[in-house]
């Protein structure tokens, strides 16, 4: 960029949101120009319904330079869609930038009228013309300097400012320059009169160019309108207090690691009394002399060579499996963090939790779950989950003193904490702008009603893990008290009876170990590595027959509904789904008509009381389908319903996944999201295909074979030739963009926003299935929790569609199967680990079999756009379930 003009000072500026799921990512244009720190105290997003026309008036106007309109769905002369958009655009007080939504405004505000796009595109790359000569922003010195002509730019938009009703007043800045056969656009627009400009494409996008020249063309012109002052003043504090994302920067000079903390190397004072290091009546050997909050740290024990060459499964079933079989009382829940990939590195955890907290909606009430004991519940009244759960988190990471475990140079990963799922659901507590529903009024609460209530959210604490690195080597790691530090401590009133920690300390829970407790069990552990027994559960040879909840032909029946409400500029791209179920057949030992296919070892009866032990289904799976987020999670003593529904069996909740999919991880304070859109069939090993293929990868000979390294060679080389033409696709390559211009602008409201950068864009991935993923990262701000972090970011953009918030609400009226109750449940949602010295790692919960009792279910879908195909979309959907459980029943 030309510096030959001087850049001004940076005006106080309102960016006023339309719940668009880009809006934040003009942040990043002010960061091109100006420091992180200046953007922040100069440049605020405001929801456009926060305030009415006269409170904006009077309470914002006044402190402010200029505004910009974002982008957002709808219509810009739909009241509830534009809000006052258009008032403000006719006091034309100050300068105002309008961008898709907000140049639409425009053109409305001063009587143009919006009409569908000759074209409709969204997430593809266009390119623009200025008008010649050279008007509005495209005029200024400081676009020209940088460079003249057409450039390149993304649009999201099925609606346009209808050219031949352009009022006199407004003049065209720019165009789009037309393909054959197709018509052009209005791309810029701007105010003969007033301060007032606007871009139809989306200068903010990751792959539109000279976006920072725009914004600064706009800014001098900001700067000349208010006679050029040396300085403007500071925002507001109320103004500040309305900004929507609210992340700050961290002091010169600070660290940047995960969970720093101002006095980081000094002991924290829990702000918790702690109990004392002794307990009686405890039913549980590793409950027994445990203290509850005081310090803590973390150890580990190394084991070398021992145990490095069992097979994981094995020593799962031996470790963690095998104490499901002790005394009369079950487990409270066996926990494999697996990772099981054959093209990345990867660690394996496995845990058996101390209990487990679980949430719902429709109550609203926390219930904790421990071996040997009834559930107790706490309602949360107003205060969310995630807030409640982030603030737990907090403070159980701030009892954590520097260590071995801590400090040392090791494989960063799950240390110990929390492992768990939200279910998509739980986007009702987290989405901005989403109306949450009214929590259920209920007399005195009993087992009935708690059984009919869903598990929207379900997290278990471990304090002793078995982890195998990526080289093979088993690590025994866990949270033991620090008792070389006082448990000294105070009661934060504020806190006292409403807040995690309290409620579970006043209901005998602890947290942490003595370090003799470690050592025992990890001297016991080192025996089993030694002799690890034959495993007593066996894999299925099949899954069960899973067939459509919905039939192909009503799943393209609403992929059109998507389609027309992409048209009426009410989404951009709608992630569709839908489910398939199976059900869980009992295993051989227990009924004679159990398919041989199915049975398992009859050592697995008591956990599962007669059924399939799930375990059998996930060795399957992690076989059939390795995936880098593979995940095991069984909790066998939630209610559940069964086959009847109308009565419940113990065998719980499992989960069965082989997502490769990451959510978000943060370790040591990089934020890192991975979204994946586009999927093709892999030919299969063995396969041939000398002759030719059917479209969708299923592989037939046809007029003979080449035999040998010949055939195989043709295999690979067709396999190669299947993942480039979905790299190169058009209308994958936009779909992509979409959701990675989407997760931009999540980690932006939880990152400074020149940290937020895409060091790989829509590159090609392979695993059972070819996708193509995006790496998007951040650095998390100081103010920023973890958990809190994720919240701002769930649900999944990549199962949602954008914008994000009208998607949601679009998709709660199109996906609703009868007697499903439009509930997706854990499918959508996250599922992975928060670790007590910050550290986090989620998957989005895709490729994933969700058990409940005997019944089995997979979701899956696919992202819906203007351009897309029914019949293609559906084999796509079909293409991702027969990755996970094979042939489909009932389904050609």
């Amino acid at each position: 960029m030309s510096t030959t003009s001087k850049l001004p000072p940076l005006p106080r500026t309102v960016i006023l949101d339309y719940y668009d799921s880009y809006t934040n990512n003009i942040l990043t244009l002010f960061t091109k120009l100006y420091s992180d720190e200046e953007v922040l105290k100069k440049v605020v997003v405001i929801k456009h319904d926060r305030y009415t026309w006269a409170e904006f008036q009077s309470a914002i106007l006044p402190s402010v330079d200029c505004v910009i309109l974002s982008p957002g769905p709808g219509r810009p002369d739909k009241p509830a869609d534009i809000g006052f958009g258009l008032d403000l655009l006719r006091s034309h007080l100050v300068p105002i930038l309008g961008v898709c939504l907000g140049h639409q405004a425009i053109g409305v505000a001063f009587g143009a009228k919006i009409i569908n796009t000759p074209r409709i595109t969204h997430g593809h790359v266009i390119s623009v013309a200025p008008v010649r000569p050279a008007k509005g922003l495209f005029a200024k010195p400081e676009w020209t300097e940088a460079g003249e002509g057409g450039f390149d730019v993304v649009v999201y938009n099925s609606l346009t400012v209808d050219s031949a009703s352009l009022p006199d007043e407004l003049e065209v800045t720019a165009w789009s320059a037309p393909k054959v056969g197709s018509e052009r656009t209005i791309q810029g627009l701007a105010h003969r009169d007033y301060p007032i400009w606007g871009v139809q494409y989306h200068p903010e996008s990751i792959s539109s160019t000279r976006g920072p020249d725009l914004l600064r063309s706009f800014l001098a012109s900001v700067h000349t309108f208010h006679a050029q002052p040396p300085s403007y003043p500071a925002l507001p504090e109320h103004i500040i207090a309305s900004c929507s994302y609210r992340v700050t920067t961290p002091p010169a000079g600070s660290s940047r690691r995960a969970g720093h903390r101002p006095g980081r190397g000094t002991p924290m004072v829990s702000p918790y009394p702690t109990p004392p290091i002794s307990r009686e009546g405890s039913s549980n050997s590793r409950t027994e002399g445990r203290g509850g909050f005081g310090r803590m740290r973390l150890v580990e024990r190394r084991y070398g060579d021992i145990g490095r060459h069992e097979n994981t499964g094995d020593v799962f079933q031996a470790v963690v499996k095998a104490q499901s079989r002790k005394g009369k009382e079950r487990v409270i829940g066996e926990v494999w963090l697996d990772g099981e990939t054959p093209t990345r590195p990867t660690t394996t955890s496995l845990a058996t939790p101390l209990f487990l907290l679980t949430y719902s909606l429709s109550s609203r009430r926390v219930a904790l779950h421990r071996s040997g004991a009834s559930p107790v519940s706490l309602s949360l009244e107003e205060e969310t989950f995630w807030a409640w759960f982030g603030e737990g988190q907090k403070w159980l990471s701030a009892t954590l003193t520097p260590g071995v475990g801590s400090d040392r140079e090791a494989p960063g990963g799950w240390k110990g904490g929390w492992v768990g799922w939200m279910g998509y659901e739980m986007k009702s507590e987290s989405l901005a702008g989403y109306a949450r529903r009214s929590k259920r009024v209920r007399g005195e609460r009993n087992g009935d009603a708690a059984e009919r209530e869903e598990v929207d959210a379900a997290w278990a604490w471990c304090d002793h893990i078995l982890e195998r690195r990526s080289d093979g080597e088993w690590v025994a790691e866990g949270i033991v008290l620090d008792e070389s530090i006082g448990s000294s401590g105070h009661t934060d009133e504020k806190d006292e009876g409403g807040g995690m920690i309290p409620w579970l300390l006043s209901v005998g829970i602890t947290f942490a170990s003595p370090q003799s407790t470690f050592d025992t069990w990890s001297a016991d552990i080192s025996n089993t590595l030694a002799n690890v027994p034959a495993p007593t559960v066996l894999p299925v040879s099949r899954l069960p027959d899973f067939k459509p909840v919905s039939t192909g032909q009503e799943y393209k029946r609403r992929i059109g509904v998507c389609r027309e409400a992409i048209r009426q500029g009410e989404s951009y791209e709608l992630t569709l789904t839908t489910k398939f179920t199976a059900t869980l057949p009992p295993s051989s030992s227990s009924s004679s008509t159990a398919a041989p296919a199915l049975s398992s070892s009859p050592a697995d009866i008591g956990a599962s009381d007669g059924l399939t032990d799930p375990l059998s289904l996930y060795l399957h799976l992690r076989t059939a389908n390795p995936a880098y987020y593979s995940t095991y999670l069984h909790f066998p003593t939630l209610p559940s319903r069964s086959t009847s529904r109308t009565q419940t069996t113990a065998a719980g909740i499992a989960i069965i996944s082989s997502s490769p999919e990451r959510f978000l991880k943060i370790e040591k304070g990089v934020v890192e999201m991975m979204p994946i859109k586009g999927t093709r069939a892999r030919v299969k090993p063995g396969a041939c295909v000398c002759r030719s293929s059917t479209e969708m990868g299923d592989y037939e000979e046809r007029g003979g074979c080449l035999g040998g390294e010949r055939c195989a060679e043709w295999a690979r080389e067709e396999d190669r030739r299947i993942g480039e033409e979905l790299r190169l696709d058009p209308k994958e390559r936009a779909e992509n963009l979409m959701i990675v211009d989407l997760i931009r602008a999540d980690l932006l409201s939880s990152c400074p926003p020149s940290s937020v950068l895409v060091p790989k864009l829509i590159a090609l991935e392979s695993y059972g299935v070819h996708n193509l993923v995006t790496t998007v990262r951040g650095q998390l701000a100081p103010n920023v929790g973890v958990v809190e972090a994720v919240a701002r970011c769930f649900p999944p953009g990549s199962m949602t569609g954008a914008p994000k918030l009208r998607s949601v609400g679009l998709l709660e009226g199109i996906e609703p199967d009868e007697g499903e109750e439009g509930r997706r449940g854990v499918y959508s949602g996250c599922l992975g680990y928060f670790s007590i010295d910050g550290t986090a790692d989620l998957s989005v919960v895709i490729r994933t079999i969700v058990l409940k009792g005997d019944q089995l279910s997979l979701g899956a879908g696919g992202a819906i756009t203007w351009l897309s195909d029914p019949e293609k979309e559906w084999d796509e959907v079909l293409t991702k379930v027969r990755s996970v459980v094979g042939k489909l029943n009932g389904v050609a």
